[in-house]
């Protein structure tokens, strides 16, 4: 394992008893002492170039060199690629305990890549630099210099300009990300349509003053062309496509369709033959055009004609997950919402997927309506959910309700109004529909999870 196994040294942890220099997933790895400051062990994978200063502190790098990840004991920050950081800390039991996560501002943003990029250039100059005495290697010390050089070049040139240019390349391309599940947030976006196709919901202001549309064909191939040359090789750490923006799902079949094979022009997506729950890491992972398939959102009230049939040729062309929001089961609190939906559209659409193999997420608005409508959309939203055939791989998702002064909710609710849950109900309404949940021993559990829009970055 070591070029210098015969003067052993005890390498840096890793969680609890592991030592870094014998944790599988990283292939190569380098530690050495910096000459005027901690030990440091390099690990390369196939996703990232992970940094580890001292036990205290690792910063994560993409293969293409951005900085995605920092993290000690206490704190963590992950920087997207539209160059906003969400920074997570520990509450200590005087706080209540729990984690605290807040988006910095744009200063801060910029702060963190500026105060990390030192040690990076540092840690580049000494692996450089021939009198380092490395104390740890794998596979040699030769190989793991040959194959971290190159990405930690990258990453020591990841300045604070560095970081700006690669922002706006991105908005060049993206323009902005607004909205992700977060089983998604590691996803390949490709931006086949702009804004939302109903946007009239009162508690959603993610697309007010975008004009939908869709792209041509001939816009979505230089789309998905810019987007892949951007990415590079962090490509190699994306799981899936989520095929964007809002409801992009609306677009009739034929037209998806059309959308499904320029996507396969230019990556790979499993077979059809391949379950939609059997697509394991081995399949995309630390390749930079293979994906394990294509998620999207969809609003049920928008494709009430759409059969199995059709799904079913849609799943054969990479579709694997669907995300639906539900927001409630109360059919007067949707329609206090503006949503022009049912539950029993929701409940058809839902059971459609399903008969066809595709993985399902439902969201759930927590809060909406206040206290005048809670009691409905606790019981009906559980009778719904109860009566949808989810099971193990399907995700269920509670999402705060986030009111903003001046926003259309917020002006509905006064006109009307409308008692808001405080922080505790909103925690206590979300337990109650949570603990009258009844699911299919067979078909297994979905999975249940917080889904916090405030703190959503890409």
């Amino acid at each position: 394992m070591s070029d210098y196994s015969q003067n052993p040294v005890e390498a840096l942890r890793y969680q609890a008893q592991r030592g870094l220099d014998n944790v599988p997933g990283y292939a190569t790895g380098l530690q050495f002492q910096l000459s005027d400051g901690p030990r440091v062990y390099i690990a390369l994978s196939a996703t990232e170039l992970v940094l580890y200063l001292g036990s205290d502190l690792a910063v994560h790098y993409d293969l293409k060199g951005r900085l995605v990840k920092i993290s000690d004991h206490e704190q963590f920050w992950r920087r997207s690629l539209s160059g906003r950081v969400l920074h997570s800390r520990k509450l200590i039991a005087e706080e209540g305990g729990g984690i605290a996560r807040g988006v910095l501002s744009d200063g801060d943003a910029r702060t963190v890549v500026q105060q990390i990029q030192p040690h990076t250039t540092a840690i580049y100059e000494a692996i450089q630099n021939a009198a380092t005495q490395i104390e740890l290697a794998r596979p040699s010390a030769a190989e793991a210099r040959q194959r971290i050089t190159p990405v930690l070049r990258l990453a020591a040139s990841f300045d604070e300009p560095a970081a700006a240019r690669d922002v706006q390349q991105f908005q060049a391309i993206y323009g902005r990300v607004a909205v992700l599940p977060p089983d998604q947030y590691n996803a390949l976006v490709l931006q086949a349509t702009e804004g939302c196709a109903y946007a009239g919901c009162t508690f959603c202001g993610l697309y007010r003053g975008v004009k939908h549309r869709k792209k041509s064909a001939d816009e979505f191939r230089k789309h998905i062309h810019d987007a892949v040359r951007y990415h590079g090789d962090g490509l190699r750490a994306r799981r899936s496509i989520f095929l964007g923006e809002a409801n992009a799902l609306t677009q009739p079949t034929s037209i998806l369709k059309e959308f499904f094979h320029v996507i396969a022009e230019q990556l790979e997506l499993p077979p059809p033959e391949q379950p939609s729950s059997g697509i394991g890491a081995s399949w995309w992972l630390g390749d930079e055009k293979r994906f394990d398939g294509i998620s999207s959102f969809l609003d049920a009230f928008t494709n009430t004609n759409r059969t199995a049939a059709d799904y079913r040729e849609l799943r054969n062309g990479g579709l694997r997950r669907v995300y639906i929001g539900l927001e409630s089961g109360a059919p007067v609190l949707l329609k206090w919402l503006r949503k022009p939906a049912t539950p029993e559209a929701a409940l058809k659409c839902v059971q459609l997927l399903k008969e066809c193999d595709i993985i399902v997420g439902v969201i759930v608005l927590i809060g909406a309506g206040g206290r005048e409508h809670a009691a409905a959309h606790v019981r009906e939203t559980i009778r719904v959910l109860n009566e949808m055939p989810l099971g193990r791989n399907d995700y269920i998702y509670f999402s705060p309700l986030v009111v903003y002064p001046g926003s259309q909710y917020d002006t509905q609710a006064m006109n009307d109004a409308v008692t808001p849950l405080s922080v505790e109900e909103v925690h206590q309404q979300e337990q109650e529909i949570r603990l009258g949940l009844r699911f299919n021993l067979q078909r297994g559990k979905p999975y249940l999870a917080r889904y916090e829009l405030e703190t959503f970055v890409y």
